[in-house]
């Protein structure tokens, strides 16, 4: 995509109004979904509602990608543990560097480094944080689901690829 084609977008911190938190249960349950699709049960949209509500407060940092007042995806940062909790946009917006744009913004806000897990199965997310320049590190199992997970990290010795 050439500069004057890529959609203009930028990051604000979440208010936690409502509307705002139903917006991102919903990307949250889409994208979950489309990185899932081999789950025979999808739990309703009020379970990631209450994540949201429960998961996302302090000493929670929320970042958003927002277009136009349309917020397109979120990353959950946890600063003091060093922690990207979650990334996830829109599946239909993937590709515009919606996700690398919040990746640097957790280079910027930790950049002593940081780690995050991917779901086993979800192979795109892993070639994502690959190609960013994350470091793929050991499997193990979700304490809550069970799930098998692999951990990535990034530190400032191994700058970002940046994906085009």
């Amino acid at each position: 995509m050439s500069a004057a084609q890529t959609p203009v977008f930028h990051l604000r911190s979440r208010e936690g109004g409502a509307e705002e938190n139903m917006v991102l249960a919903g990307i949250w349950r889409r994208a979950w979904i489309s990185a899932n699709r081999d789950v025979p049960h999808i739990e309703p949209i009020a379970h990631w509602l209450h994540r949201v509500h429960t998961e996302f407060g302090p000493p929670a940092d929320v970042v958003l990608a927002e277009r136009e007042g349309q917020v397109l995806a979120f990353m959950v940062l946890l600063v003091r543990r060093e922690y990207v909790a979650q990334l996830f946009v829109e599946p239909h917006l993937r590709n515009q560097g919606l996700g690398k744009a919040l990746l640097d913004e957790a280079c910027v806000r930790i950049p002593n480094g940081w780690r995050l897990h991917v779901a086993a199965g979800n192979t795109s997310a892993q070639r994502f944080y690959e190609r960013y320049g994350l470091e793929r590190g050991a499997a193990d199992r979700h304490p809550t689901s069970g799930r098998e997970r692999i951990a990535y990290h990034w530190s400032p010795s191994r700058p970002p690829w940046h994906i085009a």
